[in-house]
């Protein structure tokens, strides 16, 4: 029931990851959220307290804050998933204007290190990221670039079901 209510209030998005950037996009809107994937650490592992996300992070010059990107790793996109969850949490809290924690439709695009497609692993990672990020429903693209402005959530699910 709260989840369907939280739902009213949330829109469907496309994430677009890569080393670089996160994008979020709302359907038929426009870029909502757009940022470098960076966060700051303050703190050692069990007391560690997040101080900034995204590129204001390069401007924190303290000996004792680490500045990491979650999204760089040699072998595959995500280099750690309990950073990149907060990166995700933020960028779709940022996108929603509503004081509601947004329950959206999300389509997880990796821009990166996709070639000849994910593996079962990189796909549940997506998965579990954008369901951490409070998503009700989630789609995996690995394609090209989707026009937000052209489809839905609902014809891009079904043009995926067709397939």
């Amino acid at each position: 029931m709260f989840e369907y209510l939280r739902s009213l209030f949330s829109h469907d998005l496309v994430i677009e990851l890569s080393s670089k950037q996160i994008t979020v996009s709302i359907f038929g809107q426009g870029i909502e959220f757009q940022d470098e994937p960076l966060i700051a650490i303050q703190g050692e592992a069990e007391k560690s307290v997040i101080v900034e996300i995204g590129a204001s992070c390069r401007t924190l010059q303290q000996p004792n804050i680490e500045v990491t990107n979650p999204f760089n790793h040699s072998r595959s996109l995500i280099g750690s998933f309990m950073m990149a969850e907060k990166v995700l949490q933020h960028a779709v809290l940022k996108s929603h204007k509503s004081k509601l924690r947004p329950a959206p439709r999300i389509i997880m695009h990796q821009l990166e290190k996709a070639e000849g497609g994910l593996t079962d692993i990189e796909d549940r990672v997506l998965r579990e990221l954008a369901a951490a990020s409070g998503a009700r429903e989630v789609l995996i693209h690995t394609g090209s670039k989707i026009d937000i402005h052209q489809h839905t959530f609902d014809s891009f699910k079904r043009q995926q079901q067709n397939q």
